[in-house]
């Protein structure tokens, strides 16, 4: 039976050579990896040690970006015109203040040879006018001016001379009943009538109010002299004026009222003829007095109006030398813009203006750089809160193999640049010293140094795990050899965890505070090995030969760096 079942099997296979070829395989395949899994043999577990130890921590945080020059200007045109010249070339190097080139400047060159031209005429001008004013205030209007004063000092004192008898006689007409009996209050109305007595009292009024100015000014009449101030007689001269018209209005109000009672008496008091004429003698003598008052005010004023006419004369003269030598400055800085010039020293990047070209305002003709570099890159927040100004920094080059170059910060945003959500802040950083190698627009990758601590107790990064927000090492239950424990050791003991507290981190460095002493143990890494074996011989070791589970080493556990 069982071989006509192998005889069916054979007829088949043979009936049937591929399928029966796949099956075979199948069938050896999977013994073998049953059999390599009952046979391999357990894995050991080595623990790569390192040893707590004291020494310096640097912090950093890195970032890429572009070198920049420290300043960069495209020099651009203020004037309209041809250009005449183009005195440099890309690459060379510069001067402030160089001529880069010129446009042409035939118009600019008249235009200050006529601002200067009206400048003199202005200068001369100017002087005429400044004399004028010195002669004016020498002579005549100082000369004037002390003879309007003299003048004015005399009529007041002409005035003041007439005016004690001209009141007396008024105070004697209106209120002594001894003197003019006929003019009382009675004696108007009953004999002559109430509208004789309505100009009596208008006339009354006007002169009480002229007396009453005289009386407030009395004193001053008295104090009055030649040594008063300027001020002092213009001032009296002006109230002097105001008591005579007001005196002129009582006495003009009184003459009409004695004239009117006179025309309407049958028999008329000697006393009231002799009273009309004062009366009218008075009246020359106030305008006499006034015609010399306002004589005097004039004077003074045209006085003083000569020399402040002088004065202003000079001082439009003197404005006009100002703008016209305001005209010649901007006509000189127009003409000195046709000389196009470096902002500074550094290197022509590029010229863009050609000789014969049509330039006007904002035409670009060259673009200058610095030869001094700096670098921006940007940081995200947390990165950018841990560097500060004058931080240092290492700057190595994609362009550049092997060059590295030292750098400090300059300066950090105040304001982040918030994009997508995410927010970032530029660092400018500057060279230390520059290289030539080194141009604008390279990539550079920085190394910003943000602290450097001493004397701390260290661990790899490696060996510090996290859980649950607390941080822990892993030590073995007794102390290794330095070569042994970096080969990596067994235990048949798993080891145990510590709590530790971590200060400051970098990529593979962490500072233990607490927990660990100097000497400590830790476990850095845990590394397994597959033993070898030699597999049992099969139907295909003829096609691939006899292979071996190769000693391959794979980490398990790296543990959970702190601040990765």
């Amino acid at each position: 039976m069982n071989k006509s079942f192998f005889g069916k099997v054979g007829t088949w296979a043979a009936a049937h050579k591929v399928l029966a070829t796949v099956i075979v395989v199948v069938l050896v395949g999977g013994g073998y990896g049953v059999w390599k899994k009952q046979t391999a043999a357990s894995a050991p577990v080595k623990y790569i040690l390192a040893t707590a130890a004291k020494g310096t921590l640097v912090t950093a945080v890195s970032g890429s970006g572009q070198v920049q020059a420290e300043n960069q200007v495209t020099v651009a045109s203020t004037v309209s015109g041809m250009v005449t010249g183009v005195y440099v070339n890309d690459g060379d190097e510069v001067q402030e203040g160089q001529t880069l080139a010129t446009i042409d400047d035939s118009d600019a060159v008249r235009a200050v040879d006529n601002a200067e031209l009206a400048l003199e005429n202005a200068r001369v001008a100017y002087d005429k006018a400044v004399k004028d004013a010195a002669d004016q205030a020498s002579t005549s209007t100082v000369s004037d001016l002390a003879k309007a004063y003299q003048s004015g000092y005399n009529a007041i004192v002409a005035t003041a001379i007439d005016l004690p008898s001209i009141f007396a006689g008024l105070d004697d007409i209106y209120y002594s009943s001894t003197h003019s009996p006929y003019f009382s209050d009675i004696s108007v109305s009953t004999e002559v009538g109430t509208e004789a007595a309505a100009y009596k009292s208008q006339a009354g009024a006007a002169f009480d109010s002229a007396r009453a100015e005289y009386d407030a000014n009395f004193l001053r009449y008295k104090n009055i002299s030649q040594n008063s101030s300027p001020e002092e007689i213009v001032s009296l001269l002006n109230e002097t004026n105001v008591i005579l018209t007001k005196l002129l209005s009582a006495l003009s109000g009184t003459y009409s009222t004695l004239d009117y009672i006179q025309n309407r008496l049958s028999t008329v008091p000697s006393q009231l003829t002799t009273d009309k004429a004062t009366v009218s003698s008075d009246v020359t003598k106030v305008n006499s007095d006034s015609a010399n008052i306002t004589s005097a005010l004039n004077d003074i004023d045209n006085a003083q109006t000569s020399g402040t006419t002088a004065d202003l004369s000079m001082k439009s003269a003197e404005l006009t030398v100002k703008q016209d030598e305001a005209a010649l400055s901007d006509a000189n800085t127009t003409l000195a813009n046709h000389r196009i010039v470096a902002p500074f020293s550094g290197l022509v990047a590029k010229v863009i203006a050609k000789k014969g070209d049509t330039a006007s305002n904002n035409t670009q003709i060259a673009t200058v750089v610095t030869k001094e570099q700096m670098v921006n890159i940007s940081l995200n927040e947390i990165d950018a809160a841990k560097v500060a100004k004058n931080d240092k920094v290492t700057l190595t080059f994609d362009a550049i193999d092997g060059l590295s170059l030292t750098g400090h910060v300059t300066n950090v945003d105040l304001v982040g640049t918030v994009s997508q959500g995410v927010v970032s802040y530029n660092v400018e950083i500057a060279f230390d010293a520059t290289d030539p190698r080194v141009k604008p627009g390279m990539t550079v990758n920085a190394n910003i140094i943000t602290g450097v601590k001493q004397d701390a107790l260290l661990v790899p990064a490696s060996a510090v795990k996290t859980q649950g927000g607390n941080s822990y090492v892993q030590v073995l239950s007794q102390k290794y050899d330095e070569s042994s424990a970096a080969q990596g050791v067994t235990s048949s003991i798993a080891p145990s965890s510590v709590p530790v507290t971590v200060g400051a981190t970098n990529d593979s460095q962490a500072e233990i505070t607490e927990g660990l002493f100097e000497g400590d143990q830790v476990v850095s890494r845990t590394v397994t090995s597959t033993a070898k074996s030699t597999a049992a011989p099969s139907i295909l070791s003829g096609l691939g030969g006899n292979r071996a589970a190769g000693g391959n080493v794979r980490f398990v556990s790296g543990g959970t760096g702190a601040g990765r």
